[in-house]
């Protein structure tokens, strides 16, 4: 499920509800603005759009205040200047909270990452970002310190900085074909840059819990008195008929790829063109793999959309050729879908801290309503 930002915008949603009408239409043209506005309610776990409103009122009212001091840490730690005001919040995401900040040089989003995004992970993104944004990729220009790097540590925690940009809201699935067409050009740009890259494929890819591991799982949500312990329990079967698909992940010909370019990470620019907002999670993977992965991203909720599926395509076709695929293309697509439904249910079950446990509840619900199973897949690669 969606996460609204800590100060919401009703023109954003808005927009993303007139931008969610445009591709319900091309599936159901009597779709009217209002099955939009509901559907975007859903999205972001609400019953409809008078509710949806009264959170926005909500959150805006009772928005994240910054702790004394921590917007002068970061200036100092990133060389921003002299701060002219207190950090202001933007949005929480799985990897933290992320804040606004205004100096005698400019304004600034600092954005905190997970510990295991370090300064050489941090570098490996920025060099497939260099060369997108020469390629036509637009994406926010990184910040790095006066010692030269991205990721700084402030307050025990790891951060980076971009330059503030004026964006809109990010794209909302069911997307329209336009947009689709879009994704899939951008993906075909980094594709036909074609990095090389030595290193393997990230572990998180492609090391799986054990079904024991998972029935494990189920107990603890069920000792919790999780009211959505029985529903993890359904699913188990399907959980583990994904097990089959798996991939040869030894190489070579492993590139560059970005990894983590979703709905989430992505937002529309001035003229709707699409800002790629994260490049940290860039690491090994081929076209195949990664093109398997985002169509299960940008074309499976709420259902497969067979005309998402087709203009990406399309917008692939423009910069590069169509990877050949096949149902074990998407192993890497199902081992990460299984490592985040199984580390954001153990983060429903034992969260960190508030923040935390209101997105991993959420996203666990989501999850378990809205599963990757054999089945989808096989319909996505039929399209």
């Amino acid at each position: 499920m969606r996460l609204l930002p800590d100060k919401p915008s009703m023109e954003f949603l808005r927009k993303q509800a007139k931008d969610l009408l445009v591709a319900l239409r091309e599936t159901t043209p009597g779709s009217t603005l209002a099955d939009a506005q509901r559907t975007l309610a859903g999205e972001y776990g609400l019953h409809d759009w008078p509710t949806l409103k009264a959170e926005v009122d909500r959150r805006n009212a009772d928005a994240p205040v910054a702790p004394d001091g921590l917007a002068d840490e970061l200036a100092t730690a990133f060389g921003l200047g002299r701060t002219t005001g207190p950090a202001t919040p933007v949005s929480f995401t799985p990897m933290g909270r992320s804040w606004a900040l205004t100096t005698d040089r400019g304004r600034w989003l600092a954005v905190t990452v997970y510990p295991f995004i370090t300064p050489e992970q941090a570098e490996i993104g920025a060099r497939l970002r260099d060369a997108a944004v020469k390629a036509g990729v637009t994406a926010p220009v990184a910040v790095r310190s006066p010692q030269g790097q991205l990721i700084e540590r402030v307050r025990d925690e790891s951060w980076r900085v971009h330059e503030w940009i004026e964006v809109g809201p990010s794209p909302v699935t069911p997307v329209s074909t336009a947009v689709a067409r879009q994704v899939g050009t951008t993906f075909a740009t980094l594709h036909a840059l074609a990095i090389p890259s030595e290193a393997p494929i990230s572990p998180y890819l492609t090391w799986r819990q054990s079904d024991a591991e998972w029935r494990r799982l189920l107990h603890r949500a069920q000792a919790a008195g999780k009211p959505w312990a029985d529903q993890l329990e359904a699913r188990l079967p399907s959980v583990f008929g994904l097990y089959t698909i798996d991939a040869d992940v030894t190489g070579p010909g492993f590139i560059l790829c970005n990894s983590n370019l979703q709905p989430s990470t992505v937002r529309q620019g001035r003229n709707d063109e699409l800002v790629v907002t994260e490049w940290d999670f860039t690491g090994s993977l081929t076209p195949e793999f990664e093109v398997a992965s985002s169509l299960t991203q940008w074309a499976m909720r709420p259902s497969v959309n067979r005309r998402s599926i087709a203009a990406f395509r399309e917008g692939y076709l423009d910069r590069a050729e169509w990877p050949k695929l096949e149902l074990t293309s998407f192993g890497i697509a199902v081992t990460g879908w299984l490592n985040w439904a199984y580390n954001t249910i153990c983060e429903a079950i034992d969260p960190d801290n508030e923040d935390r446990a209101e997105f991993a509840e959420r996203e666990a619900i989501g999850v378990l309503n809205r599963p990757m199973t054999r089945t989808v897949l096989e319909e996505i690669l039929d399209a």
